[in-house]
């Protein structure tokens, strides 16, 4: 714990504010006379322009300096748990809890299934992908009942994190679902962005159920300073609750 307490401590401007953050002051004062330099990684693929502007819209009432690290999913994930970084944009699942604390969510995110429009089906359930094969990011998770069926119910296949990769590999016929996050509940928005990306829209559909709806939140290792952070978090966001909804609903 000392080298990660002493971590925090020099992401403080100065001792005193460390010590007005932990020692002397409420939460309430701490939070108006501090900032907070904060370490935290994101999802390379992720739609930056998006994160980024929901990232400032929490710091500016956290009080917090995001330092920002673009990284493959895998590696921001490995270094939150080593409790290097905090990291945006994970979901909740038992083995992370294991490892990691949660905020509050921030938002829903949304997995949905990409076919060639010609191959489109009617999905349900799990189930109804039995036989096929998935295109999916490497360091995703999609829950435990997804992982049981793995392997057994249907085959995937991994991709670096860029969507365009992933509908590389389903126009070759390695795959015959690609997997995709947004955080719309509108299937069309995603189509809209593999309009803009990929120059295979038409040949694409986005099918009209999401395979999950997921929380989203910031994870940091469960023994690091940067717990003490979370609280913080979570009143930002319910202070900012409009301006995030607003901006979720957004084009960004």
């Amino acid at each position: 714990m000392r080298p990660r307490r002493q971590m925090l401590r020099q992401l403080l401007h100065g001792a005193a504010a460390w010590s007005a953050l932990g020692l002397h002051a409420s939460p309430a004062q701490a939070q108006a006379s501090t900032r907070l330099q904060v370490p935290i990684a994101i999802n390379e693929a992720s739609r930056h322009p998006f994160v980024k502007q929901l990232l400032r819209l929490i710091g500016e009432a956290a009080q917090i300096d995001w330092q920002i690290q673009s990284l493959p999913w895998a590696r921001a994930m490995l270094l939150a748990e080593r409790g290097q970084t905090m990291v945006f944009g994970v979901s909740r699942t038992p083995a992370r809890e294991q490892v990691l604390a949660f905020s509050e969510p921030v938002f829903d995110n949304h997995v949905w299934m990409v076919m060639r429009r010609d191959q489109a089906m009617d999905y349900r359930q799990l189930s109804d992908l039995s036989g096929r094969t998935l295109c999916i990011s490497r360091g995703i998770s999609y829950g435990p009942s997804f992982e049981a069926a793995r392997g057994s119910l249907f085959k995937v296949e991994w991709a670096n994190g860029d969507l365009n990769a992933r509908v590389r590999m389903l126009m070759a016929g390695r795959c015959d679902v690609v997997l995709s996050s947004h955080r719309s509940a509108q299937p069309w928005l995603l189509e809209r962005q593999l309009r803009e990306q990929t120059g295979h829209s038409a040949a694409l559909t986005v099918l009209p159920r999401p395979m999950q709806v997921d929380p989203i939140h910031f994870a940091v290792a469960l023994d690091h300073s940067l717990v003490q952070v979370l609280p913080r978090l979570n009143r930002a966001m319910r202070q900012q609750s409009k301006a995030i909804q607003a901006l979720i609903n957004s084009d960004l």
